[in-house]
């Protein structure tokens, strides 16, 4: 504990930080304020609103993120969609060619000479 010397004599009374004393509100009642402690929680009131804005920023700049890749997801299946669509009539038309042209059911073979002919 540290002693405060007035003017040669000793104080028992501890060193403390600043405060600010109000007026009194009744004979009672006394309120202090702790400038050290004020200007801790103004900082640390800058710090969670700055702390909050930072990730505010950071949620609305994934927002935007999110909503350009559904966009671009949504353009790239459509395209796919389209092209699986083309390679698909392509592949019945294929299909029916071969199914036209090589018959390989023997029973069939006799008639199918026979319609030829």
């Amino acid at each position: 504990m540290g002693c405060v010397r007035l003017g040669g004599e000793v104080s028992e009374k501890p060193d403390t930080a600043r405060s600010y004393r109000a007026t009194v509100l009744d004979d009672n009642a006394i309120v202090s304020i702790n400038l050290k402690w004020l200007g801790q929680i103004a900082v640390l009131i800058g710090m969670l609103v700055y702390g909050y804005w930072q990730v505010e920023i950071r949620i609305r700049s994934l927002e935007d993120k999110v909503t350009l890749a559904d966009e671009q997801i949504g353009n790239l299946l459509s395209k796919h969609i389209v092209e699986e669509r083309v390679e698909r009539e392509e592949l019945a038309e294929k299909v029916a060619f071969y199914e036209k042209e090589f018959n390989i059911n023997p029973l069939s073979w006799g008639k199918k000479k026979k319609g030829k002919k």
